[in-house]
């Protein structure tokens, strides 16, 4: 049978604050607490549906018991009317410690170690189940902005981070509109209370200030466009599937206009078996416009992501490949490529009221892979990351906050091999 399954161990960050709003109380509150949180992306207008049965689950449903009575008629909700427009609130707050070893011949390493505010976010969202809309709307209060590159001088901002509007008309296939995250890498799609460490990959997240040399990582993050999708992944039997095809501005999040007119397109398809096994694959083509008026250039990226999830008892495995290559049509240069793996793994220990999950990542990034060019007399290869990262998440069985503690080991070759090994304490609440 086929099914848009709303109990799928995984899913998108796009909407999971879905489920939070469902676990209110309200009339979708019975059903709803039942679920995963933060597993799910669900439109707010597909939770009355569910509760009347006109949507088949292939994994939440609950055959009755033998001795249950027959011929009862079955009750079924009332619809709702339609000017009643559902509201509710989130927010994030992740604040910590970070310490990175101090590296003598560069004073913008290690000289900053302290607290630390990385997001302090909040949020609305709702919708309308007569109209089949749902809706999304947040803030982030702690976007560092820099003065210049490499330097701790600087202060934070508050920017727009999501800003979208959703039509459903059947689970299948849906319309999103407005600002929101490029569904281009696996990494970067993941919700932070699925997180086994404090940060993203370095290749996804790339070098932030006082840790290195500042280096931006191959995240597409927020974008203004459209996206085509289904609200839940579509399932036949224990199989399922879900799509995202994404046209967008792709000059980045809260641009005023498009750089060019020249819409960027993002694709991708994840396959997964039941709540244990999710497979992804993306692909990326975009030409950016750069520089100020009237020295315009031309910037062109073609890239690809894949990645894989695995969930088995408490064993937790996640892993990812991706690529971008830019090429420079107006000045010629040499393209640059941008690659990136990691693998990382947990077991999560179920230790009374304070679930434990130790883990372990090996990341590589190499900002300009493949680049060659003896002439400048510069080593490419010497840009090449390794990362070993030690964690340790604590988690509440009954509070929406959790602690990470985490060492990473670096390496580059020579002659850059910066020491700047780094520990992170975080903190964080989800609501």
């Amino acid at each position: 049978m086929l099914t848009a399954s709303a109990g799928h161990e995984f899913g998108s960050s796009l909407t999971a604050r879905a489920l939070t709003f469902a676990k209110r109380k309200s009339s979708f509150g019975p059903l709803m607490s039942r679920l995963p949180i933060a597993r799910l992306s669900i439109p707010v207008f597909l939770f009355n549906s569910i509760l009347t049965g006109t949507q088949a689950s292939a994994s939440d449903s609950e055959a009755p018991p033998e001795n249950a009575p027959t011929g009862d008629p079955v009750v079924q909700a009332a619809p709702p009317p339609a000017d009643k427009w559902e509201i509710a609130h989130f927010g994030v707050v992740r604040a910590g410690y970070d310490s990175v070893s101090e590296d003598s011949r560069y004073d913008f390493i290690g000289r900053n170690n302290g607290f630390a505010l990385h997001n302090a976010r909040i949020g609305l969202f709702g919708g309308n189940a007569a109209h089949r809309l749902s809706y999304e709307l947040s803030i982030e209060g702690a976007v560092d902005y820099q003065e210049h590159v490499n330097t701790p001088q600087g202060e934070l901002d508050v920017r727009l981070r999501e800003a979208y509007v959703r039509y459903d008309p059947v689970p299948w296939a849906g319309l999103q509109l407005g600002q929101f995250k490029a569904p281009l890498a696996g990494e970067e799609l993941r919700d932070y209370r699925d997180l086994m460490f404090p940060s993203r990959a370095v290749a996804q997240e790339g070098i932030p200030v006082g840790r290195g040399f500042q280096e931006r990582g191959i995240a597409v993050d927020r974008q203004v466009g459209l996206m085509l999708s289904p609200s839940l992944p579509i399932f036949l039997g224990p199989f399922g599937v879900r799509y995202y095809g994404m046209i967008m501005n792709g000059n980045g999040a809260n641009q005023l206009l498009d750089d060019n007119g020249k819409p960027g397109l993002v694709a991708r398809v994840e396959l997964l078996h039941g709540r244990n096994v999710k497979i992804g694959g993306a692909v990326l083509k975009n030409e950016r416009t750069v520089g100020q008026l009237p020295n315009l250039y031309t910037e062109k990226d073609t890239g690809f992501a894949a990645d894989a999830e695995v969930r088995f008892r408490g064993l937790h495995a996640f892993g990812q490949l991706a690529k971008v290559k830019t090429s420079f049509p107006t000045v010629g240069a040499d393209d640059r490529t941008q690659e990136g793996f990691h693998v990382e793994v947990g077991y999560r220990l179920q230790l009374g009221p304070l679930p434990l999950t130790p883990a372990y990542r090996f990341a590589r990034f190499h900002p300009w892979a493949g680049a060659f060019n003896p002439a400048n007399g510069v080593n490419y290869d010497a840009f090449r990351l390794d990362y070993h990262t030690l964690g340790l998440r604590i988690e509440h069985s009954r509070l929406p906050m959790s602690g990470y503690l985490a060492y990473t080991i670096t390496s580059e070759p020579e002659p850059r091999d910066l020491k700047n090994n780094y520990l992170q304490v975080l903190g964080q609440v989800i609501w």
